[in-house]
Parts: structure tokens; C-alpha cells; sequence
């Protein structure tokens, strides 16, 4: 048979539960049983610490003091690198095998990048030893790091950080573990084919079985052999994501899903979840709990996975999703995980899911809370909620359609360097405090007053589809050559008009008779900044897409224009912030700017309209103030630049173009 090497990672605590929690382990799989046959690791707590800096009120004893919403942090002015963190170890402690680096649930200053780990034993009279150079990558993920050899009589253990997010040192906790050694698994591979333990070995029989010393694997293997065992959601195997910081930077908007890979799977607190990881080639991964409708978005709790067994005191309820990260994306390796333990919640999946799976999976999930996957959109709203639609397939394919009407804007399928790796992430939010809907990093919300409408079979009618493609549309900006100060609720409803008027409806600019009360105050002369509503600001660039894309574009010897937007898009996306632009005015003007460039027409007149060549000196409260300046030097300056490329004028003044009208000027 295939001999496997499986590790042991297990958890720590007081196995007792509320009433509520024993009748929800009613629900599991009858294997919860026999979870105390797996013994658990031995944490050890340091029995003091010392850091070369810290800021006020964040010290390092933080950093051990069993909470993780408190934090050790380096001075917040000035980190000076390395910064030395030592843990020293009573003489009690005999043996370390394994430590678990736990960054900060919140943001990602100071999250550890490179560092050096050295170590001391307590009587061998030797000076510090240098373990090794690591590389946490400054991920918002917990990571484990075992010692290949066990270090015993531990005195002292510092990390020397060399390099932390945004140049900061933090740390939430800094755990240290003697792993068990009792537990004889050397049946294993005589038994499973595989390190998940989700296949027998072929000549396995219930004889074998029943040798099998410990309870918990003879009952895994006898379940398993007597088909008894439910596959579909606790069997998987997981692909990596690139992580989406990455193409966030790439793209310049802010980042899509961190929650890419459900497992379908709840936990209860308290509960100890079993959890069988195969062969990770040495990559670092963890699973995370979220329970949306008891604490919202922060009550996420993470947990590092490694190969083999992996016993986990979960410390909060929730829906569990497995967060595996590799740059190559889908290219990486997938790993097999079998989740043992916990309730099967389910997800539906419209890459594998067929319509006629959706009222079953929805009958079958045990939590508050159902995910649902497109291509590009993963949904997480109330079971309640989702039980309204009869074609839950339909639905989703709906919202990827949203989605490839904002990447077809912006150029997405032209420049297929710049596609989005991950999904984008939508999620209820319970809060009754919450804003109707938002958008922040890794996600966009829906209070429960949005839930009715936005959970509709015909939910792309213009009333509906809005709100959703205006917050993705918060997503897809792209900053800050396309989101300067006073554009934060304008241009990203250039994406809601494109996905309105693109799902078949009238655009909102004509049914809210936007287009005459802009000309007039356009008319007046006034600055672009003082047009008095962010629906005026938009008419000028959604009619840049009417004029150069829509009619131009369709005319010989100017087809190129039908690209307009995905090329001033990819323009802004490749040109650092570094580049001249520097202050928000500058950013307006260089839209200007490049708008002429991409056009290969002078569309000063047009500009000069609608008030972005108009001096202005103000200040602009945009999700926070600042002072927006475009003088008239640097507007004369510009005409000049422009007038020299000798671009032509547009064939006809553009500046009273409508949707209604807009076949009229071909």
C-alpha cells in the first residue's frame, strides 16, 4: 500500500457546551462522538516577552495574552527595522514543536513579511542560534512554523523582523505548542489511500477496520466503507486564488473575495472540529469562520491548516471557508481537505450546480445563511431569502451578466492581463444600522431593508440592478486617475448606467430627466465641480461614451473609438501615481488630457462646457475633505499642450447628446 506521512495538529480547551450548542451537535454526524480519542497539542504560554519598541497602550505582552482583538504594534511613527520580539519560557517547559503566528483581524499594518528565527536552550551555556530566514508575505493569514527537529528546555525564541506591512510590526497572538506524541497513527495508510482519509485502500475490508485502535478513524473508515459517509460538501478539492491585493494593485481599484472557497460547511462554538488536509506541498493555508447575522463581517475568526489531522476548538459559530492563496491562482497545485466533523450548510455552485439542485440544497442547509457562486459573483444572504427564488441559477447568472458588463467596459476581455482572479463578494449585512448598501475592501453589503428587492427572479429590471452595479461600480474605480476628489459617487456610476442601460432599460440620466437641468447649469459657465449634483457631473462622461463609442465608433475610419473607455481605463491602469498628476486638479485635467489622446481628437470645447476647464478653488467634502484647485494657468497650459498634437474637432458639438437622441448624430 502507499505509505503517506501525516502530521498532527490539534486544539486546546474545555470541551463543554451550551444547551443551544448540544442541540446543535445533534445535527452532525454521529463521529462527534468520538472526537476526545484524538488527544490534543499542549499549548505553552511564554512566561515573559520583550520587544525593541512598541507603541503606547500596545505592547508586546499583547501579543500573548490569549485575545485576538488586541494587538502588540511598533511605534507608529518611525518603526525602526529590525524589530526584535524574544519570548522566554519558564524552566517547567520542556518541549516546543510548533508556533502559530496570528496577524491582526483588522487591517494590515505590521503584518510580519521577512524575518530571521532564533533560538536558546535553557542549561547548554550557548548564546542564541540562528533557526532560519521566513517570509509571511505580509498576508492577512495565520501561519504555523514547526521545528524540524522539536526544541527542548526552550529558553528564548525571537523573531527578528526585518520588513512588515507598510512598514509596521504587529502581531495579534504568538502561540507555541508541544504536539502530542500519544497517538500511534501508523495504521493510517494501511487503511486510507489518501492523507485526507477520504478513500480505503481497495483491499480494506470491515475486518481491517475493526483493528483500527482508535475510535475515531474506525468509525471514519467504517462510515466510509458502508457508503454512510456524506461526500458532496465534506470531501473536497480546494484550488488557490491569487490573492486579491494583488490585482487590486495591478488595476488600481480596490480588491475583490477573500471568501473564494466555501466549504459548505457550519460550526458551532465549542464545538472541536476534525479536519483531514492531503498533501499541501509545503503551501500555507488556513480556514476561517463568518457569521453574518451574529456580528457581521468582524466576527471572522482564522485557523492554520497543516497535511494530516488537524483538531480545531472553534471559538465562534459560523460558516466555514477555506482561504489557500498562490499567485499562480488555479495553475497551483489543489489540495484535497476533508472536513469530518461540523454541519454539511451546503453552497450552490452554477459551474456545477444545475437549477433542479437549488430547492434541495437550500432544504438541506442547517445555518442562517446560504452562499451561492457564479463565475465571477459569490452571494451570502439568507437562506429565508433565497428559498423566494425558484431558479436559483438564473439568479446568479444574472449578476455574473453585471459583472461582464463592468469588465467589458473596462477592458477587461481586450486587456486580459488586468482580468479579476477572484469574485466578487456580496453579502447581507444584519446590522439594522448598516448602510442600505456599500462598498469597501473585498466586498460590497446589502442591509436587511434591500433584501426584498434585491432577492427577485427579475431583479436586472432598471428600479433594482442599479444598486448593485453602482456599489461593484464603487469596486472597478479606478484611483485616482478616475476618482478624484468630488468623483467618489460619479464615475462609478458610469458602470450602473452601462449595466442599466446594457440589461435592455432606459437610462436613468432620461427617466430622472437629468439630461436639460445639466445643460442649464452646464450653460451657466460654472466649474464642473459646481454643477450642484453628482448626476450632472456624470452627463459629460456618459456622453463621452455615446458620442466617441456609440455613434463615432460605428462610422469608418473612427471604429477604433468603440474602445474609448477600455483604453483610457488601461491607460490610467499601466500609468504609475507617480506619474506628473499629483493633486486632484491635476487629476482632472489629465483626464482631459487623455481623453484627447485616446480620441485622437480635441475635445477642449467639449471639456470647456461642462466646466473642467474652468478655474475653481474650493474645498470638497468627498468622504472626507480636502482642497480642489484647478487654476487658469494650468488650464492655458493644457489648450497649448493639446493644440500642439493637432488633433481635428469631432465632427459635430456633442455636448447636448442623450440616449434618445444619439442616432441623430450618426
Amino acid at each position: 500500500m502507499k505509505k503517506t506521512i501525516f502530521y498532527l495538529l490539534c486544539c486546546m480547551g474545555a470541551s463543554t457546551f451550551t444547551h443551544a450548542q448540544e442541540a446543535f451537535l445533534n445535527l452532525v454526524p454521529t463521529i462527534n462522538a468520538v472526537v476526545e480519542s484524538i488527544p490534543d497539542d499542549k499549548p505553552i504560554r511564554p512566561a515573559r516577552a520583550t520587544a525593541s519598541e512598541a507603541q503606547s497602550n500596545e505592547g508586546i505582552t499583547r501579543a500573548y495574552d490569549g485575545n485576538l482583538a488586541t494587538i502588540y504594534h511598533s511605534r507608529w511613527s518611525g518603526t525602526s527595522f529590525p524589530v526584535t520580539l524574544s519570548f522566554m519560557f519558564s524552566a517547567s517547559v520542556s518541549q516546543i514543536d510548533y508556533l502559530v503566528y496570528y496577524p491582526r483581524t483588522e487591517g494590515s499594518n505590521g503584518n510580519f513579511k521577512q524575518f530571521e528565527l532564533w533560538y536558546s536552550l535553557r542549561g547548554d551555556g550557548l548564546p542564541l542560534i540562528k533557526y532560519g530566514d521566513f517570509d509571511f508575505e505580509g498576508r492577512g493569514l495565520p501561519s504555523q512554523l514547526r521545528f524540524d527537529t522539536p526544541l527542548l528546555n526552550p529558553d528564548t525564541i525571537r523573531f527578528v523582523v526585518k520588513s512588515g506591512e507598510n512598514n509596521f510590526v504587529s502581531c495579534a497572538e504568538m502561540e507555541f505548542y508541544q504536539a502530542d506524541t500519544s497517538l500511534d497513527l501508523s495504521f493510517l495508510t494501511d487503511i486510507f489511500a489518501d492523507p485526507a482519509c477520504s478513500e480505503l485502500n481497495p483491499d480494506v475490508t470491515a475486518a481491517n477496520i475493526a483493528t483500527i485502535p482508535n475510535t475515531f478513524f474506525r468509525k471514519l473508515a467504517s462510515d466510509l466503507l458502508n457508503g454512510n459517509y456524506d461526500r458532496e460538501f465534506r470531501v473536497q478539492e480546494y484550488r488557490a486564488w491569487e490573492h486579491p491585493d494583488r490585482k487590486a494593485a495591478l488595476n488600481k481599484t480596490a480588491a475583490y473575495s477573500l471568501r473564494d472557497n466555501p466549504a459548505g460547511i457550519y460550526v458551532s462554538q465549542g464545538e472541536c472540529l476534525m479536519v483531514l488536509v492531503g498533501d499541501t506541498r509545503e503551501q500555507r493555508i488556513s480556514l476561517l469562520t463568518q457569521n453574518l447575522s451574529s456580528g457581521g463581517w468582524d466576527t471572522q475568526k482564522t485557523y492554520p491548516l497543516q497535511q494530516g489531522l488537524n483538531k480545531i476548538r472553534i471559538i465562534a459559530d459560523g460558516l466555514v471557508y477555506v482561504q489557500y492563496y498562490d499567485d499562480r491562482g488555479n495553475a497551483a497545485p489543489k489540495i484535497k481537505i476533508n472536513f469530518v466533523t461540523g454541519a454539511v450548510n451546503g453552497y450552490f455552485d452554477s459551474r456545477k450546480h444545475q437549477a433542479a439542485d437549488w430547492q434541495r440544497l437550500l432544504d438541506k442547509a442547517v445555518a442562517a445563511d446560504f452562499d451561492v457562486l457564479g463565475e465571477f459573483v459569490h452571494l451570502t444572504f439568507p437562506v429565508s431569502a433565497f428559498k423566494k427564488l425558484t431558479d436559483g441559477k438564473a439568479y446568479i447568472n444574472n449578476w455574473d451578466q453585471l459583472m461582464i458588463y463592468e469588465h467589458e467596459f473596462m477592458g477587461l476581455y481586450k486587456y486580459l492581463a488586468h482580468q479579476f482572479q477572484n469574485r466578487m463578494y456580496c453579502h447581507a449585512d444584519y446590522n439594522p444600522e448598516a448602510a442600505y448598501m456599500y462598498a469597501t475592501s473585498y466586498r460590497t453589503g446589502y442591509s436587511h431593508g434591500t433584501w426584498n428587492e434585491l432577492i427577485a427572479q427579475n431583479w436586472h429590471r432598471a428600479s433594482v440592478v442599479w444598486g448593485p452595479a453602482h456599489e461593484v461600480g464603487h469596486i472597478n474605480q479606478v484611483r485616482p486617475d478616475m476618482k478624484w476628489l468630488g468623483m467618489a459617487e460619479v464615475t462609478n456610476n458610469i458602470y450602473s448606467l452601462h449595466v442599466q442601460t446594457s440589461f435592455g432599460n432606459a437610462s436613468r440620466l432620461e427617466t430622472d430627466n437629468v439630461y436639460s437641468q445639466a445643460f442649464a447649469r452646464a450653460s451657466s459657465g460654472v466649474a464642473h465641480q459646481d454643477l450642484g449634483s453628482v448626476w450632472y457631473q456624470l452627463a459629460p462622461f456618459w456622453q463621452l461614451k455615446l458620442y466617441l463609442s456609440d455613434v463615432l465608433g460605428k462610422k469608418s475610419g473612427y471604429e477604433y473609438l468603440a474602445d474609448f473607455y477600455k483604453d483610457l481605463f488601461h491607460y490610467f491602469m499601466i500609468t504609475s501615481n507617480q506619474v506628473a498628476p499629483s493633486t486632484d486638479g491635476d487629476y482632472q485635467l489629465n483626464f482631459v488630457r487623455k481623453a484627447c489622446d485616446v480620441a485622437q481628437l480635441d475635445l477642449t470645447e467639449f471639456f470647456e462646457f461642462w466646466g473642467f476647464l474652468t478655474p475653481v478653488n474650493k474645498e470638497v467634502d468627498d468622504y472626507g475633505s480636502g482642497r480642489f484647485i484647478v487654476t487658469q494657468t494650468q488650464i492655458d497650459a493644457l489648450k497649448t499642450e493639446i493644440a500642439a498634437k493637432k488633433y481635428p474637432k469631432p465632427p459635430r458639438d456633442f455636448t447636448r447628446i442623450t440616449d434618445s437622441n444619439k442616432n441623430s448624430y450618426k
